[in-house]
C-alpha cells in the first residue's frame, strides 16, 4: 500500500494534456445525454465503464457524476419553468444544506431554501416574501423511486418551530404549497410556504415523514419546547433544523401569527376514543367508505347552505381585520375566503356537508366534509376525553 508521501510522488508525476479536463467533461455529458434518452437511472457505477485509469481521474468523474446526476435547487425551479426562483436560488441568500438522513428504504436529503418576493408566476401577491425549499428522496437501495410510493397526499414536507406548538406553525397554517416529481428515479419536492425568516429566533425544523397533520403519534415536545418524532413512530421521518438568519426575526410577528392560528396547545398524553354516545346519520349508506377524524369540544351542529354563507360573512370580516394589522398576509386572505366560497358551493350542489361546534367559551368551529350521500358513509359524534369527535365511518353493509 503507498504511504501518504510516495502517493503524492506518483500524482505529480502524472502528465495530462491541456484539453484534458474538456474531453472529459464532454465525455461525461455525452454518457448524461445517452442515459437520458434510454430513460434509464444515471448510476455511479456506468462511469467505471470509461477508459479511464489514473487515480485522479477517476475522482473527478465521480464528482462531476454526482453532480449531473441529482438536480440542484435552481434545477428544480428551472423544471417548473420559474427562472426567478431558480435565479435565487443561485444567489447568496440561498441556504444550500445537502443534509441527508437515513430513514427506512430512502435517503432523505434536504437540498436547500431561499426567502423572498415576488420568486414565482404563481403568487398572488408578488409584495409578500415566502420561503422556498427543495427536498429530494431516493431509495438507498439505488433502485428508482416510483411517485406514487411517496404520494404526495401519504407523505408530508412541513416546516416546524420550536416553542410552538406543531398544531401551530405548520403547512395547513402557513398556507403552503407542495408540488413533487420523479427524475432519474430521484423523487423532487418544492415547498412554497409563508415566510419562516420571522420564527429565526426559535430553532425551526423541516420534517418530511410518514403522514398528514402533525399529531401526538408522530410527534412530542419537550419542555424546553424542542420537538422531535415520537419514539413510537416507526414511519419514514426526517428531521432538520434550518439555520436561519436570525437578524430577520420578528418575534412580534411570529407570536401574532401563532395567535391567529387559535391551535397553539399540545399534549404528549394521548386519548382513545370512548363508546358512542349517540350517533347522527348522513345519507343512507352504501359500498363506499371514506374517514375523516377531528375533535372539539362542544356542541355540534350541522349547517344549512343559508347558515355557513353567515359564517363565511362573519370569518371574512374578522380576517380582514387580520390583514389590516398585519397578521394575515393578503395572499392568505384570499386563498382562505376562495376556499370558503367553493366549500359554499359544494354544500348547494349536495357535495358537501357541514357542521359547526360551539364550546363553553362561545368560539366557534366549523368542520366541511364530503356528503356521504355522495359517498355514503355513518357520521358519529364520539365522546372523548378531550371531547367530542366527529367520525365519518366506513360504509355499512
Amino acid at each position: 500500500m503507498l504511504n501518504k508521501k510516495t502517493y503524492r510522488e506518483a500524482i505529480d508525476q502524472l502528465s495530462f494534456s491541456a484539453d484534458f479536463e474538456e474531453r472529459t467533461m464532454q465525455l461525461l455529458r455525452q454518457r448524461t445525454r445517452e442515459a437520458e434518452k434510454e430513460n434509464t437511472t444515471m448510476k455511479f457505477h456506468s462511469l467505471r465503464k470509461l477508459a479511464i485509469t489514473a487515480a485522479v481521474v477517476a475522482a473527478l468523474a465521480l464528482s462531476v457524476s454526482a453532480a449531473l446526476y441529482f438536480l440542484s435547487p435552481a434545477d428544480v425551479a428551472d423544471h417548473y419553468d420559474q427562472p426567478l426562483l431558480a435565479e435565487a436560488f443561485q444567489s447568496e441568500k440561498a441556504i444550500l444544506l445537502d443534509e441527508t438522513v437515513q430513514t427506512g428504504d430512502y435517503d432523505v436529503t434536504l437540498a436547500g431554501l431561499v426567502s423572498g418576493a415576488g420568486l414565482t408566476s404563481w403568487e398572488a401577491n408578488v409584495d409578500t416574501s415566502h420561503t422556498y425549499a427543495v427536498l429530494m428522496v431516493r431509495r438507498t437501495d439505488g433502485q428508482s423511486i416510483d411517485k406514487e410510493e411517496l404520494g404526495i397526499t401519504e407523505y408530508t414536507a412541513t416546516p416546524l418551530v420550536g416553542g410552538y406548538s406543531p398544531q401551530a406553525v405548520n403547512n395547513w397554517t402557513l398556507g403552503a404549497f407542495a408540488t413533487n416529481f420523479v427524475q432519474d428515479g430521484v423523487l423532487y419536492y418544492l415547498l412554497d410556504t409563508a415566510d419562516l425568516s420571522i420564527f429565526a429566533n426559535h430553532t425551526v425544523y423541516f420534517a418530511f415523514y410518514e403522514g398528514s397533520a402533525p399529531n401526538n403519534a408522530i410527534f412530542q415536545v419537550a419542555e424546553d419546547g424542542s420537538i422531535a418524532f415520537a419514539e413510537d413512530f416507526d414511519g419514514v421521518q426526517a428531521l432538520f433544523v434550518l439555520p436561519l438568519d436570525k437578524s430577520l426575526a420578528d418575534d412580534a410577528a411570529a407570536d401574532a401569527f401563532v395567535e391567529s392560528t387559535e391551535l397553539n396547545f399540545w399534549s404528549n398524553e394521548r386519548t382513545e376514543p370512548e363508546d358512542n354516545v349517540g350517533s347522527y346519520t348522513f345519507g343512507e349508506g352504501g359500498d363506499s367508505a371514506s374517514y375523516s377524524f377531528s375533535t372539539a369540544s362542544g356542541e355540534w351542529k350541522q349547517l344549512t347552505p343559508e347558515e355557513y354563507e353567515a359564517y363565511i360573512a362573519e370569518e371574512t370580516e374578522r380576517l380582514r381585520a387580520q390583514v389590516e394589522d398585519g397578521v394575515l398576509s393578503q395572499a392568505s386572505f384570499a386563498i382562505t375566503v376562495g376556499e370558503m366560497e367553493e366549500n359554499l358551493a359544494g354544500l348547494k350542489a349536495g357535495s358537501l356537508i357541514a357542521a359547526m361546534v360551539t364550546a363553553e367559551d362561545g368560539s366557534q368551529t366549523v368542520f366541511v366534509g364530503t356528503n356521504p350521500d355522495v359517498i355514503p358513509a355513518d357520521v358519529q359524534y364520539q365522546e372523548t376525553k378531550d371531547g367530542i369527535s366527529m367520525v365519518i365511518d366506513d360504509a355499512k353493509d
